[in-house]
Formats: C-alpha cells, sequence, structure tokens
C-alpha cells in the first residue's frame, strides 16, 4: 500500500510540475505578445506622427502654389486683354 501512496504522491508531483511549467510557458508567450504589441503601437504611433508633419508641409505648398497660380492667371487675362493687344498692334503697326 505504500508503493501506491508513494507513486500516487509522484504522479501528483510530476502533475504540479507540469502545470507549472505551463503556466511559466503561457507567461512568457503572454509576455512576448506584450512586448511585440507595445514595439507595434510606438512603431505605428511614430509614422503616423510623422505623416501628419508631411501633410502640413503639403498643405503649405499647396497654398503657395495656389496663390502663385492665382497670380499667374491674373496675368495671362491682363496680357491677353484687348486693350493690351491693341497697345502692341499699334506699336507694330499693324
Amino acid at each position: 500500500m505504500t508503493k501506491n501512496q508513494n507513486s500516487y504522491k509522484n504522479k501528483k508531483n510530476q502533475n504540479s510540475k507540469m502545470k507549472k511549467r505551463s503556466i511559466s510557458l503561457i507567461n512568457k508567450i503572454l509576455c512576448v505578445c506584450i512586448m511585440v504589441s507595445g514595439i507595434f503601437y510606438v512603431v505605428s504611433i511614430n509614422d503616423l506622427a510623422i505623416k501628419s508633419f508631411v501633410l502640413g508641409d503639403l498643405k503649405d505648398r499647396s497654398g503657395i502654389l495656389v496663390t502663385a497660380n492665382e497670380e499667374y492667371e491674373f496675368r495671362v487675362m491682363s496680357l491677353e486683354s484687348y486693350e493690351n493687344i491693341d497697345k502692341r498692334a499699334q506699336e507694330l503697326k499693324m
């Protein structure tokens, strides 16, 4: 009977050791997953911040280009006006 009791205790000890190992493995896997998720989060936030700065710069450039385009359109309209064309024609004696 003592042999049966000893074998039962050994099996119980082995089962508890296996459970501790499996829990330890699960904890390690969870820690790695949390670290990878944290790194991914930091990288994505950094990327978002960089894109925000680039977008701001592009909006500034767009505003400058719109202003320049309006100035060029005004210049084209003034050069195409009838008065301007008549003056040039008279200068060239056409």
